[in-house]
């Protein structure tokens, strides 16, 4: 099982599970407590009426940072106890360790999120134990390059998600495996995307985010959805990002990082998740005994790497201004082959065309959320997916699960050996440049 995960990128659900029941309730219970702690007892009242999942009418986004200071403190023994056992249950026999660095996932809806204050917390934001925070604070490190706001495009840290990475571009351990647990269902809109296939694989982060650099062709998104209690075990190691939030819920979710060997970590990496509870130590009930091992001394070696660079589809250059008018010719049908794309550039507008078993589409080249290339996202007969968060979008009308998102779409036409396009929808979207 466990070799499965490490070595083929597999991934299970574990839906049934000693202490499951134990630490979700307790996990629910101190959610609700710190709801009312944060604003009173009718707050709480109403959340219990309404659902975990419509946290964001009980709390400010604002208010998602005390609440994790009030949760996690309390949480940490009982969640430290099931990580091991699910260790245990993944087949670790002898020592393993388990990452001090734990996460309470609050996503807001996206629309709610988007209108967040800069000084609510992002949701993938986790806690560390309280006597390793101040060490822990003193150890990190500012790289000149990393500048998660300019990728997020200045939207308030609510309302971001991860872009696809694996875990070592972040700071964290080889070797590691992930556990996601569901609070409350997740639906695939608010869930985790995945790109099957890319364990093995030459890829490479863009320094100002830590997620993939552009340039690189990704695989059609693998997307599941959670029942409350389930839980998610996989690589981290396999491409995989946060699904844009765009349902009407807030997602809830606890994760945490097993490893079975001592950590060690890519010398790629400007820092690392150095805090850690030995399994020895958890079993016997010491929580609070944490081992650190120090990024300069558990550095993997450095491995030259052939890496092929980013290839962009072609780019086609056309002189003429694209109108809602008039046709203008593109390139020879020859052009785009079956399943392919096309980059053109209309002036300062950027147009993708993409050819699947049975038309040409045409369509703004960015994503209207971020303005990651749409280049890089798989396609097939009626939707192109953002690469970024698997967000996708109707190829006919440029519709996304999300009412603010939408394609600039284009006509396209087949005629005289040549594709020709002209601006269907302008009216109702902004065209990313």
């Amino acid at each position: 099982m466990l070799n499965s995960i490490l070595e083929q990128g597999s991934y299970m659900i574990l839906a049934d599970f000693e202490r499951q029941q134990h630490v979700l309730d307790l996990a629910r219970r101190l959610i609700a407590d710190a709801v009312e702690s944060l604003n009173g007892p009718t707050a709480r009242l109403e959340l219990q009426r309404q659902g975990l999942s419509m946290l964001h009418h009980a709390i400010t986004p604002e208010q998602i940072g005390p609440l994790r200071d009030r949760v996690m403190p309390v949480l940490r023994p009982a969640l430290l106890d099931m990580v091991c056992r699910i260790g245990r249950l993944l087949g670790i026999e002898g020592e393993f360790f388990v990452d001090d660095y734990t996460i309470l996932r609050i996503n807001f809806p996206y629309m709610v999120a988007r209108e967040a204050t800069r000084v609510a917390e992002n949701p993938g934001i986790g806690r560390v134990d309280n006597s390793t925070r101040q060490q822990s604070d003193a150890r990190k490190v500012v790289d000149p390059d990393y500048n998660p706001k300019a990728y997020h495009n200045n939207e308030p840290p609510a309302a971001w998600a991860h872009g696809a990475h694996r875990d070592t571009w972040t700071g964290h351990s080889r070797l590691g495996v992930n556990l996601w647990w569901a609070v409350d269902d997740v639906p695939e809109e608010a869930s985790m995307v995945f790109y099957p296939g890319t364990l093995h694989g030459a890829y490479e982060p863009d320094k100002r985010s830590l997620y993939l650099a552009e340039g690189y062709p990704l695989p059609k998104p693998s997307k599941m959805s959670l029942r409350r209690g389930e839980m998610l075990v996989f690589n981290p190691e396999v491409l995989h990002a946060t699904h844009l939030n765009t349902t009407a819920i807030t997602r809830l979710a606890l994760s945490a990082r097993i490893n079975p060997l001592r950590p060690r970590f890519s010398p790629m990496c400007f820092y690392a998740r150095e805090y850690w509870h030995s399994s020895s130590n958890i079993e016997a009930g010491h929580f609070d005994r944490i081992l650190r091992f120090e990024r300069e001394e558990h550095l993997e070696p450095t491995v030259e790497r052939t890496v092929a660079p980013p290839a962009f589809p072609e780019l086609v250059q056309v002189q003429a201004a694209c109108s809602d008018s008039s046709w203008e010719r593109v390139c020879d049908s020859s052009k785009l082959e079956n399943g392919g794309k096309l980059r053109v550039q209309f002036g300062r507008e950027n147009v993708l065309l993409m050819r699947t078993s049975s038309a040409v589409f045409a369509c703004q080249a960015k994503c209207p959320h971020l303005g990651v290339s749409l280049a890089d996202g798989f396609h097939d007969d009626n939707q192109v997916f953002c690469p970024a968060h698997g967000l996708a979008y109707d190829l006919p009308s440029g519709h996304s699960s999300c009412q603010a998102l939408r394609l600039q779409t284009y006509d396209v036409e087949e005629r005289l050996g040549g594709i020709w396009i002209r601006a269907s929808n302008r009216a109702n979207v902004d065209v990313a440049a």
